[in-house]
């Protein structure tokens, strides 16, 4: 509300107009109420107003979230949507000097580097944050002195949530040890965000542009800086294919070391090279799917399964197993399993690599289960066990690339 009736204020001065956009979570029995009073500030003063809800609970265990993380993630989602369709060019949050330092506080016991040490940026995007460096004390004699009418979120005194207990048990008890210290922790982290903002342009310039879905970087260039550096690097691929990785996934791209595949979130595949390592976009690999005589669509491919009597030679694009009883179904090649050969019981991974097959083209070879239990993979062997005998019906299945591929 202090925020809303400062920027009112400076709108015509400043050339600029505002409107408000408030969400309501249903996380409490007064969010109704929260909203009509933001509706009836906003009607009596002429202010645009866009209102929103969400189901955060339900969101926050269908996806795995706490309700803090569901919360804001459709909160923000929401300010996005809300920006376009007013045409809106910021989106103005009342983030203060103490959410700052909270946030610090927060990512330091969570676990964090560089970045988290930051706390919340001043801009990001449309987003801008007018109060981040103002203190709580000064926003309320700000409210006092102008009379600015506003209702209290009493969840923000359960000290079930982290955050809360920060706010209201630990930095009190930290200003009574050094006072002042919540602004100087937020102060700490304007400076480590300016140290953490040139060490992001020095590593991003060290990484082309990324071109057809794909971004890499000559071994070299990655291998002659430190270990800080090179986690930036491989950052900044990430972010040139619009990902952000976390440090798991940072850390996972940077052990492949010489040579090696990695699935990434957001179909993004890491695949290291002697000489370079590469980001790139994959087509979405499609899900498991249990065949049937005919055939069918399956992904970027067309499967025909037929019975036929031998004898039959496989090719890379078709495989023959023996007429056995039971379910049927071709999936993406999931890393693991061996097939029995002609020489010996041998891993899949090991049998990719006898035939020269390079790990980032093992997706364009899925593999046949029968009840569970994989069979064959297409263009590198069949399991022995299920090799058809001469003259015996077996089964034929073909896979061609679809028409719209």
């Amino acid at each position: 509300m202090a925020m809303l009736h400062i920027l009112s204020m400076l709108a015509e001065e400043g050339g600029f107009r505002i409107a408000a956009a408030h969400f309501n979570h249903r996380l409490r029995p007064t969010a109704d109420r929260d909203e009509d009073f933001v509706r009836n500030w906003c009607r009596e003063r002429g202010i645009p107003l866009t209102c929103g809800a969400g189901d955060v609970k339900a969101f926050a265990a269908r996806e795995g979230l706490g309700v803090e993380d569901a919360a804001r993630k459709l909160r923000y989602a929401f300010l996005e949507t809300a920006a376009r369709d007013m045409g809106a060019e910021r989106i103005a949050t009342a983030h203060h000097r103490e959410d700052n330092a909270e946030t610090v506080l927060l990512h330091l016991l969570r676990g964090t580097g560089l970045q988290g040490l930051c706390g919340i940026v001043p801009v990001r995007g449309k987003i801008v944050r007018p109060l981040l460096e103002t203190s709580r004390a000064e926003i309320d004699e700000y409210v006092q002195r102008n009379s600015i009418p506003y209702v209290e979120d009493e969840s923000n005194q359960d000290t079930h949530f982290t955050r809360n207990r920060l706010r209201l048990e630990v930095l009190p008890l930290l200003e009574e040890i050094s006072p002042g210290c919540g602004g100087r922790i937020a102060a700490a982290a304007e400076l480590l965000r300016e140290e953490n903002d040139h060490l992001c342009r020095e590593a991003e310039a060290l990484v082309p542009e990324a071109a057809d879905g794909m971004a890499a970087l000559p071994a070299p260039v990655l291998d002659r800086q430190d270990k800080a550096i090179q986690r930036r690097l491989v950052r900044a691929m990430g972010q040139k294919l619009g990902v952000e990785l976390t440090k798991a996934q940072t850390e996972a791209v940077l052990s492949l070391k010489t040579g090696g595949c990695l699935d990434l979130p957001e179909d993004l595949c890491a695949v290291r090279k002697p000489h370079r390592l590469i980001l790139q976009k994959q087509s979405p690999l499609p899900p498991p799917l249990v065949l049937h005589e005919g055939r069918q669509d399956w992904g970027r491919w067309e499967i025909t399964l037929e019975r036929r009597t031998g004898p039959v030679e496989n090719a890379p694009d078709q495989i023959v197993l023996r007429d056995t009883v039971g379910e049927l179904a071709v999936s993406v090649w999931d890393g693991t399993g061996r097939l029995a050969v002609e020489n010996g019981s041998r891993t899949i991974k090991r049998l990719f690599a006898d035939r020269g097959i390079p790990v980032e083209r093992r997706k364009e070879h899925p593999a046949l289960f029968l009840d569970g239990r994989i069979a064959a993979v297409f263009g590198v062997a069949v399991d022995w066990e299920y090799r058809p005998q001469k003259e015996e019906t077996c089964l034929v299945i073909t896979l061609e690339p679809s028409g719209g591929s």
